[in-house]
């Protein structure tokens, strides 16, 4: 059996899981297998696809399309014996990862080259994102210029998303733009990303790529506590220390016990578009925050955590006091 692959990639906060989840809902991706890599060490990406019940396995702590490129051949060649029944393969990278380094991989292997066929590679935007703001991200840029499909997310976004597509398109013809929004609309049909007559060719684009380095550049760290929170006051803690970091803040994720509240907290950020809510189905039920940027240096992050202790500790106080 020859299995079609799908390539998921966009930038960080682009809603590539989304897109998952909505195509697990409706039951497009029932035949496949989701390999989801996330770039921290807390996953909350591969949760929240496990919890679905859909065949899936995670990669994390590292890029799939470098430092954990080993795990992803692994797990490839294991697929066949472990979900025979199978007949697809959906990867979500990381949103850093540059996806040119996976399309190669299926070319270099007999092994693969025998048992996959790489059927489309899809880059998901974020349309609050400037285009140009989008380019000057190497990372952005690379999975643009690799993109057979582009799907424009317009959740929120408040500019011109028709002029957006045409921009796209004219600097990556070969790509085929839509413009969606993936968390209220029906997600497209599978068949727009695995078909075996519609073999993956690399587009010829005119996105501008810079040097690639190994590292890439970023930056994830996380914090992790003990406890519950005022919900107030660490929202007013996280938003004032996100407008302190300023523009080297890309992603912010994490789940937080609050006080009088059964639910986690769920706190989701694509540079300074926060948001804080008790959806947390799928979600770690854990105090963690992944923090992920460029030039953000570890005592910042450490500060943060400092004050989140200092809330707890001003609440163990009142409690003393109300004895």
């Amino acid at each position: 059996m020859i299995r079609p692959v799908c390539i998921v990639t966009g930038f960080l906060g682009a809603g590539k899981t989304t897109l998952a989840l909505g195509l697990i809902r409706s039951g497009e991706l029932k035949d496949a297998v989701l390999i989801v890599n996330d770039f921290g060490d807390a996953s909350f990406d591969s949760v929240q696809v496990g919890v679905t019940g859909t065949a899936y396995r995670a990669m994390d702590g590292g890029c799939i399309c470098c430092t954990v490129k080993d795990d992803l051949l692994k797990t490839l060649h294991e697929i066949p014996s472990l979900f025979p029944d199978k007949t697809s393969v959906w990867i979500e990278t990381s949103g850093i990862s540059n996806p040119s380094d996976l399309i190669t991989l299926f070319d270099g292997s007999s092994f693969l080259s025998g048992s996959y066929s790489l059927s489309s590679v899809v880059a998901v935007v974020d349309g609050r994102s400037s285009l140009d703001w989008l380019l000057a991200q190497e990372s952005a840029a690379e999975q643009l210029s690799a993109a057979s499909l582009a799907i424009i997310n317009r959740h929120e976004a408040t500019q011109d998303l028709d002029q957006f597509r045409q921009k796209l398109e004219t600097l990556n013809p070969l790509s085929d733009v839509h413009v969606l929004s993936l968390k209220d609309e029906p997600p497209i049909t599978s068949d727009t990303f695995f078909d075996l007559a519609n073999c993956y060719t690399h587009a010829q684009s005119r996105i501008p790529i810079g040097h690639r380095h190994e590292s890439h550049g970023y930056t994830t760290q996380t914090i992790r506590w003990e406890g519950a929170v005022d919900e107030s006051e660490f929202v007013d803690l996280c938003s004032e220390w996100i407008e302190q970091i300023g523009p080297g803040l890309l992603r912010l994720k994490g789940t937080v016990r609050t006080h009088g509240n059964d639910q986690f907290m769920v706190m989701q950020g694509v540079r300074r578009h926060v948001t804080f809510d008790y959806n947390h189905s799928g979600w770690p039920t854990e105090n963690v925050l992944v923090v992920i940027g460029r030039g953000i240096e570890r005592e910042v992050v450490d500060s943060l955590l400092s004050n989140i202790l200092s809330l707890k500790n001003k609440e163990t106080e009142a409690e003393i006091c109300q004895k």
